[in-house]
Formats: structure tokens, C-alpha cells, sequence
């Protein structure tokens, strides 16, 4: 991610941080993504604020 985001639990998430991918809004406007910490996080996120992540 390339921007901090806000949880919808309202927990922040720091730029940079990595999570996956479980959901994809409006043909691939927006991905619904799953973080580690705090567990179960999830945030909407636009496409344009994610970066891919080498294996």
C-alpha cells in the first residue's frame, strides 16, 4: 500500500504495509484487503494505492 488507510474498525494501517487480497470492487477500482495486525483487519483500498510485492 502506498497510503495509510483506516481499518473498518477504524484501526490505522501504516503506508507500506502488506496485506492480501480477498475482494475486488467495481472490476478492480477498489480491492478489499486483509491485514495481519490487529488480526482480522480489513480495509478498502483504491487501486491506484497498492503496489505490487515481489515473492
Amino acid at each position: 500500500m502506498t497510503i495509510p488507510v483506516t481499518t473498518d474498525d477504524g484501526d490505522a494501517i501504516p503506508a507500506g504495509t502488506e496485506g492480501t487480497i480477498v475482494g475486488i470492487w467495481r472490476d478492480g477500482a477498489a480491492y478489499e484487503v486483509e491485514f495481519a495486525q490487529p488480526p482480522g483487519a480489513l480495509a478498502t483500498v483504491g487501486a491506484d494505492d497498492l503496489a505490487p510485492v515481489s515473492p
